[in-house]
C-alpha cells in the first residue's frame, strides 16, 4: 500500500515537471527574452560572435520552432543577425502565445435561472 502511492507522488511529480517544461509559446518566450538579454549583452561587450553555449541554445530553441528559422539563421554567429532573427521568432511567438489563450473558452456560468 505504501509503495503503490510512493509511486503514486512519483508519477504525479513528474508529469507536473513535464507540464511546467513543456515547449508551449509562453516557455519558448520566456526562453528568447533570456537569449535576446544575453544577445544584447554581447552587443554592449563589443563581442563580434555570439558564445558557442549561448550559441546552442539559440539554435536548439529555434529548431523547436520551425525550420526556417534555422535556415534563415545558418552559420552567421553574428550578433546583428543573431538578434534579427530571434525577433522575428519571438514576434510569432507572441503570436502564438496570443491565439493559445483566447482558444480556450470559459465555463460560462448564467447570472439568473431560466
Amino acid at each position: 500500500m505504501i509503495e503503490r502511492t510512493v509511486l503514486e507522488i512519483a508519477r504525479q511529480r513528474f508529469w507536473a515537471w513535464q507540464r511546467r517544461t513543456a515547449p508551449t509559446p509562453r516557455n519558448q518566450l520566456r526562453e528568447t527574452d533570456q537569449l535576446l538579454g544575453a544577445v544584447e549583452e554581447c552587443r554592449l561587450r563589443e563581442i563580434k560572435l555570439i558564445p558557442t553555449h549561448i550559441w546552442r541554445r539559440i539554435v536548439h530553441l529555434l529548431g523547436q520552432l520551425d525550420g526556417h528559422y534555422t535556415e534563415k539563421l545558418g552559420i552567421d554567429r553574428s550578433v546583428e543577425r543573431t538578434a534579427e532573427v530571434l525577433f522575428e521568432a519571438q514576434e510569432d511567438l507572441m503570436v502564438a502565445a496570443r491565439s493559445r489563450r483566447r482558444a480556450r473558452g470559459g465555463k460560462v456560468i448564467p447570472l439568473f435561472r431560466p
